[in-house]
């Protein structure tokens, strides 16, 4: 399994809030789409595992974050069956941290016989 690893700061989100755009980026498998969404918000950052399919899909997630901060460290790990319906997004694992915590995240799923690492950050259709 290969392992993604998303780094994110203050400062990056400071950026990306200049920049007008939430930290958002996407994995692509024949029109599957499957990523890490992320959002702060007082404080707290918010990382979601999130799917898209233009077909009905459904299959098995592992979601799993490792986090290191002023507050201390975390590991979080989430997991199990999903279903999507198509065109329509589902959050497959969701944790809240410290914004200037440093994190690792590891987001794969299994379907239709395939394993997808899904860890990189999504991105929005225009």
């Amino acid at each position: 399994m290969v392992h993604s690893t998303l780094r994110i700061g203050i400062l990056a989100f400071g950026a990306l809030a200049l920049a007008g755009a939430a930290a958002h980026a996407t994995r692509n498998d024949a029109d599957l789409n499957c990523g890490i969404s992320t959002q702060t918000e007082r404080g707290l950052l918010s990382i979601e595992g999130i799917v898209e399919s233009p077909t009905a899909l459904s299959g098995e997630y592992r979601f799993a974050l490792k986090s290191q901060g002023a507050g201390g460290t975390s590991n979080i790990s989430q997991g199990g069956q999903f279903s999507v319906a198509p065109g329509a997004p589902v959050s497959l694992g969701k944790v809240m941290v410290n914004a200037g915590a440093s994190i690792d995240v590891d987001f794969t799923i299994s379907a239709d016989g395939k394993r997808l690492d899904c860890s990189a950050p999504l991105l929005t259709h225009t």
